[in-house]
């Protein structure tokens, strides 16, 4: 498929798999280091592709920046990652960054309607809409909860199996934190809170569907959603680091009580 001069000119490494600082000083810096040049003779550039580079340690990061700059004139680096948080500032400002955004559902639509035809899987009307809403314009995401949906129940792919798989809760579990929130008693939220998460639940995904709510609540005034909102930020990003689920979700679920009480009248 590609010529000869590929693998001499491009190296790809899926930095989750190998994150360690001794992928960068072996492989990445022997690869960056040696010129190349095109058929006329004129020198060339070459790219070093790295997949999931957040997955990367801090001293693999490190190691990876020094390398950048000593050998700037003959290699290109590319960096893929799902949180640009988890990159080192002195690596990230050395970067043009690209932001992507999530597919527009029509295209995905498509694609998933072939990928069912070519695999034979069945599905009913409303599934492959519960597919669009719990991947949230993610191709990959999209694919593996098909794949999965098929794989528990090969003879016809719904909605409720779609949601099963991906983890989304119920109305009967989101509903009663909900109110909860609303009623704005501390020992409703925590029971509400323990309850979802001792059913298995992501708090990821309760974070997403949390702000599916607050997006479409009539009750709450402009800036008292964008309150919600930005706490909601400032937690998910606190999950993305590690910290303890339960505790994140108490103060997301407080703060959102205490936001709603104090609402201006819509």
């Amino acid at each position: 498929m590609f010529g000869p001069q590929f693998k001499q000119r491009v190296l790809e490494l899926n930095a989750s798999d190998e994150r360690g600082i001794s992928v960068v000083r072996e492989k990445v810096k022997n690869f960056a280091q040696t010129a190349v040049s095109s058929a006329d003779g004129r020198p060339g550039f070459k790219l070093i592709i790295l997949d999931e580079a957040d997955a990367m340690t801090g001293d693999a990061q490190s190691a990876l920046r020094r390398t950048m700059e000593k050998y700037t004139r003959v290699t290109r680096f590319c960096l893929i990652c799902n949180y640009v948080s988890r990159i080192i500032e002195p690596l990230a400002s050395r970067c043009a960054k690209f932001r992507f955004r999530p597919l527009p559902p029509s295209s995905m639509l498509s694609r998933l309607q072939d990928v069912c035809a070519n695999e034979g899987v069945t599905y009913s009307p409303d599934a492959l809409n519960a597919l669009l809403e719990a991947s949230g314009g993610d191709m990959r995401r999209a694919i593996t909860l098909l794949q999965s949906a098929s794989n528990y129940n090969a003879q016809n792919v719904d909605k409720a199996i779609i949601y099963e798989v991906a983890g989304v809760l119920p109305d009967d579990a989101l509903g009663p934190l909900w109110a909860s929130i609303k009623a704005g008693r501390y020992d409703g939220v925590s029971h509400a809170v323990k309850n979802v998460l001792a059913m298995g639940y992501s708090s990821t995904m309760m974070t997403r569907q949390m702000l599916d709510i607050v997006k479409k609540e009539h009750g709450l005034d402009d800036y008292t959603k964008a309150d919600m909102l930005l706490k909601l930020a400032e937690v998910d990003k606190c999950l993305v680091d590690g910290a303890d689920e339960e505790l994140q979700m108490m103060d997301l679920c407080c703060h959102f009580a205490q936001a709603w009480r104090s609402r201006k009248a819509v």
